[in-house]
């Protein structure tokens, strides 16, 4: 997990051990896995989704295939970069400790 969302979801949640999924609808806390699949097979989860926009079945980003995040650009995923004044590579400043970034085309 990204380490930026382990801290957010740690300090939202008020917990240090963070399991996914955690699910936010509306900026609301609603639970884990187990908890959705109660409010949906009691019809619930329906009700709480009311009025959110609808995608179209089969619909995917083009550019991550809705894993949300992608190769950085600026250093290919490598987590390196080349300081030409220092003549030395260095850590990309760009992504996180896996060499990604939030997708450009649906993590605006």
């Amino acid at each position: 997990m990204d380490s930026a969302y382990r801290k957010e979801l740690q300090s939202v949640l008020g917990a240090k051990n963070v399991s996914l999924p955690q699910i936010f609808i509306k900026g609301k806390y609603v639970g884990g896995a187990e908890v959705i699949k109660q409010l949906f097979e009691t019809g619930e989860l329906a009700k709480i989704l009311q009025g959110l926009p609808i995608r179209k079945p089969g619909s995917v980003c083009g550019g991550c295939g809705d894993a949300r995040f992608v190769p950085c650009m600026n250093c290919s995923g490598s987590r390196k970069v080349f300081d030409e004044d220092d003549d030395t590579p260095k850590r990309c400043s760009e992504c996180n400790e896996n060499g990604l970034i939030r997708c450009p085309n649906c993590c605006c």
